[in-house]
């Protein structure tokens, strides 16, 4: 195991590497997409999992047991606010994942920096419609303009209707924030 004090080995920082693609993708792909792909996620579970069989450790020194209950918690509690229609599978399967990999303690950081961000992008959401008069002319042709363009379009058209809150690229930013609380 190389956590030790400040230290880092290659191999922990190979771990933090993907972590932060990890976000980097499942945010992405929500942003644009409004989806969560499985394949992202459980390619990150089988890495972590090697991670704890190989070094006997994950993210900041997380063992088996916090990743365990840190997956079990975050299904929980968010699968019933998917069951309400509250939130989409792709959230509570990351949200899970997350917690596999950062343990409970991080996982609520994380929760909480990405439900304050998704908070803030629901409010200015759903209070645009007031806000667009005070737009001026110009930029508010130009937002039309780019909503009208093609790549807005087929990002539209692949979403295939799926609207919402990104709350996936929410928890993925607050979980790499996390990072360096660490």
């Amino acid at each position: 195991s190389c956590l030790v004090g400040s230290e880092m080995c290659i191999r922990d920082r190979a771990m933090i590497a993907l972590f932060l693609i990890l976000c980097l993708v499942v945010a992405a792909y929500d942003i644009l997409f409004r989806r969560v792909p499985n394949s992202v996620l459980v390619s990150a579970l089988f890495v972590h999992i090697g991670y704890l069989l190989i070094l006997g450790h994950g993210i900041d020194g997380i063992n088996v047991s916090q990743s365990f209950i840190g997956a079990l918690v975050g299904l929980v509690i968010f699968i019933p606010l998917y069951a309400l229609r509250a939130m989409g599978a792709g959230d509570v399967k990351f949200i899970a994942v997350l917690g596999a990999l950062l343990g409970l303690k991080y996982l609520a950081i994380a929760w909480l920096i990405g439900s304050v961000l998704a908070g803030l992008h629901s409010i200015i959401f759903y209070a645009s419609p007031a806000w667009m008069a005070a737009v001026p002319s110009g930029l508010y042709r130009a937002m039309q303009d780019m909503a009208e363009s093609g790549l807005v379009q087929r990002v539209m058209r692949a979403r295939q209707g799926r609207k919402g809150i990104p709350y996936a690229a929410y928890l993925a930013i607050g979980a790499a924030s996390t990072l360096w609380m660490m």
